[in-house]
Formats: C-alpha cells, sequence, structure tokens
C-alpha cells in the first residue's frame, strides 16, 4: 500500500512519501518494510519509532511529527489506536472471503488453530492470543488478498469488548466453544458472561455455539454441539495419554483420536466438526486434522521425558479450564504433582474458586501440590496431600529446582500473571 492511500483511510496528514508492505505495533519485530503503529499503553510506543525505523520500517504513524530518516514517511493523526482500527475495517470491507470468528471462556486458541489445519493453506489465522483491539486490528491490517478464509480470536474481560470486535472483523461464521467463569471481576454473573460471548453472534450468518444457549443465539442460522445438537460427543476418554472420542456430526459419526490428552481438544473437535458441515468440507478431513493436530505452546502440551512426564499447560488459567487440566493429570498412572499458580481475574469468586480446586485434587487423588500466588493459600489449606506454598517469586523459583520430581507426572497451570513458563524450563531440565 501507498502512504498517499493510508493517510486517505485513517484521515491523517501524510509527510514524506513511500510504500510499506505489512504492519506491526511492536518495534522489536517490525520486518523490513513494514509500517510501524505506536500505541499508548504501559509505555508509550511513540518512545520506540526511531528503533523502528532502525530496524527497517519504511514509515509510522504517529500523534505527533517526528524527525525522519531520509526514505521513510510519517502519517500524523489524532489518535494511533483509532487509526488502525480505521485501516482494519478498511482491510475487512475489501476482504472477499469468509471470516469466522471465535470466542468462549476456554479453548478460543486450540479451536482457532485446529480450524485453520482444517481450512488449509488458504486460511489465514490471526497469530498467537492476538484476541484484543490491538491484536483484532494487527490481524486485519496484514490479512493477505489471496486468502479465501480467516479465523479470528476474539476475547474480553470487561462488558462491550465482544460487541466492539465483532462490529470490526464481521464474522460470516461466529463460534462460541464454551462459556464459564472466567474474568468474573469484570462479569459479576455466569448470566453476564454468557450475554458477553453471545454477542458475537449478532449479524453473523451463521453461528456455532452450545447447545444450552441456543435461545441467546443471535445469528441468521444456529448450530449447536452438545447432547441433542448439530454436532454430539457419544464418548470420549483418555487412554495412554491419548484422547479417543466419537463424534455425530449430521448423518455422521466419527471415531477420532489425538495426542492431546483432555475434554478441549474433544470441544474443539466438535466445534470444527459443526463448521465443516456448514461450509461442505468433508468430516474425513477432520479425522486426519485432529490426528495430526499439536497443540498450541503451553497449552496442554505433554512431553515424556527420560525421568517422567511434563504437562506444559501454563499458558492461563480459569476455574473450568483449571479443572480440564487437572483431570488430565489424574488420567496418568504413578505419582502426581501439580504445579499451580492463580486463576486470576476471578473477584469476590476467587477465593472459593481456590478451595474448590483444592477439594478437586483431593478427590481425584494428587499426591502433591506446589501452589503459587497469594490465592492459592486457599488451595493449599484445603488440600490433604503434600502441600507447598509460595508468594515470594524466588523463593518458589528456588524451590521448583531443587524438588524430587523424577519418576513422576507434572502438570503446571496458572494465569499468565504467574509467569509459570520458567517453572516450566526448570521441571523439563530436572526430568531429562
Amino acid at each position: 500500500m501507498d502512504a498517499k492511500t493510508l493517510a486517505e483511510i485513517v484521515k491523517g496528514e501524510l509527510v514524506g512519501s513511500g510504500r510499506f508492505g505489512g504492519v506491526h505495533f511492536d518495534s522489536r519485530e517490525i520486518a523490513k518494510g513494514e509500517l510501524f503503529i505506536p500505541v499508548k499503553g504501559r509505555r508509550d510506543g511513540h518512545l520506540f519509532i526511531n528503533d523502528a525505523f532502525s530496524r527497517g520500517a519504511a514509515g509510522t504513524l504517529t500523534e505527533r511529527r517526528v524527525e525522519l530518516p531520509p526514505g521513510k514517511f510519517q502519517v500524523v493523526v489524532r489518535d494511533t489506536l483509532e487509526a488502525f482500527e480505521r485501516l482494519a475495517r478498511w482491510k475487512r470491507e475489501k476482504f472477499k472471503g469468509t471470516v469466522i470468528g471465535v470466542t468462549g471462556s476456554v479453548g478460543k486458541t486450540t479451536t482457532k488453530e485446529l480450524l485453520g489445519k482444517l481450512l488449509g493453506r488458504n486460511c489465514y489465522t490471526s497469530k498467537k492470543s492476538f484476541n484484543n483491539l490491538l491484536g483484532v486490528c494487527y490481524t486485519l491490517s496484514n490479512l493477505p488478498e489471496s486468502a479465501r478464509f480467516l479465523v479470528q480470536e476474539l476475547g474480553t474481560n470487561s462488558p462491550g469488548e465482544i460487541a466492539r470486535l465483532t462490529k470490526t472483523v464481521k464474522p460470516h461464521v461466529a463460534v462460541v466453544t464454551t462459556v464459564g467463569k472466567a474474568h468474573t471481576q469484570g462479569f459479576k454473573t455466569l448470566e453476564a458472561i454468557k450475554k458477553e460471548k453471545l454477542s458475537i453472534t449478532e449479524g453473523a450468518e451463521v453461528a456455532v455455539v452450545p447447545v444450552e444457549l441456543k435461545e441467546m443465539c443471535r445469528a441468521d442460522k444456529c448450530l449447536t454441539v452438545g447432547r441433542g445438537g448439530t454436532v454430539e460427543v457419544k464418548n470420549w476418554g483418555i487412554k495412554g495419554g491419548r484422547t479417543l472420542f466419537t463424534l455425530k456430526a449430521g448423518k455422521e459419526e466419527l471415531q477420532l483420536e489425538s495426542s492431546i490428552p483432555g475434554y478441549s481438544i474433544v470441544n474443539a473437535a466438535a466445534v470444527a466438526a459443526a463448521v465443516a458441515l456448514e461450509l461442505g468440507i468433508p468430516l474425513r478431513e477432520l479425522v486426519k486434522v485432529v490426528r495430526e493436530f499439536s497443540p498450541p505452546k503451553h497449552r496442554c502440551s505433554v512431553e515424556r521425558l527420560p525421568n517422567g512426564t511434563l504437562i506444559d499447560d501454563c499458558y492461563n488459567a480459569n476455574p473450568v479450564s483449571m479443572e480440564n487440566a487437572v483431570r488430565v493429570l489424574a488420567s496418568f498412572n504413578g505419582p502426581k504433582v501439580a504445579v499451580l499458580g492463580e486463576m486470576l481475574e476471578l473477584g469476590e469468586e476467587g477465593p472459593k474458586e481456590h478451595r474448590k480446586l483444592g477439594e478437586l485434587l483431593n478427590a481425584l487423588g494428587i499426591e502433591e501440590l506446589i501452589a503459587f500466588g497469594a490465592q492459592t493459600e486457599e488451595t493449599v489449606k484445603t488440600f490433604k496431600g503434600k502441600g507447598f506454598h509460595f508468594t515470594n517469586r524466588e523463593e518458589f523459583i528456588k524451590f521448583i529446582s531443587e524438588f524430587p520430581f523424577r519418576g513422576k507426572t507434572v502438570l503446571v497451570k496458572g494465569s499468565r500473571g504467574n509467569r509459570l513458563e520458567e517453572a516450566v524450563e526448570l521441571i523439563r531440565e530436572r526430568l531429562k
């Protein structure tokens, strides 16, 4: 795109001239020839414009004029995030393919990635967990003209976010994976969470939702997942660390298996089956895709190492996903250790949900618990096995580096704010 066209789209003042291919809001990841879009967050992105230019950026959006290196351009706007959204909406209007939006309390990224694999090389998926306004703008602004499908993840932690994102993404097919207790700090009731998630179906041609939420669906056509729905899980279980399950999709019955243990892959496959039915994709393709599918990083990834097994599910956590992960841990033979961080953003529900987690660990026979974070004290108090609690990060990491994990199956799970990736790496080294 040339700089003049960009200035017209975002209603900005052009200084200089040039062209760019692709955009980014992170100067550390900018590629040569891309447009840098600085936004104001915890730090002001304008502080990194020179860094972006030094890494090869062709130009920048900016809220204030900057000194330009030779051959670069800038488009001056009132608000860079607002301009970014205008560019994203312009790109969305130009896109002629099918857009699938995915939201839910659990399984958004896994479902998005599975759909991407099912739809093949002509499908563009949102990167990582880029599911907020900034992430949506990034995805749409980089959407290739050659793509036939776009699968975009949509997230929220406060009322109205999904509705705003939906107006930008405009999905033809709206997917709600599941609805449960998550972000209860921003949503006081489960009904409020349901309303927020189901707002993705507003204006969609087709929606795929849990069968119990059909009455809240606002799409022209609604496909359901669950007992008596368009796609139904007939049975499922974990055997030898693999998930085996049967789906009834339309008039077909499918036998599937996955190397990913737990119900998350079952639900993702059921959603994908409903989408496949709508788009006319042969369901036999789904069987192959599920069998070969690997989980996104830090999402129920199972590593069988020489001295034990590591279940890395540390990307995020809420009560629903935490229960799924702990049940996966319980399905393994031999001694088991749960290394758990807090489930954040639960508000007043936090203490109760952390106590319930301790009760679940007891019921499933987990022998050892290493807990990090203030709220997990409630979990350790309830837990009847051998429990260890830490609020000091250095003490927690030191304990992890010395704990006898050898010969055990270890689950690592917690919210993003716990930053448990370091613990994962230490445990992996201990089990090698």
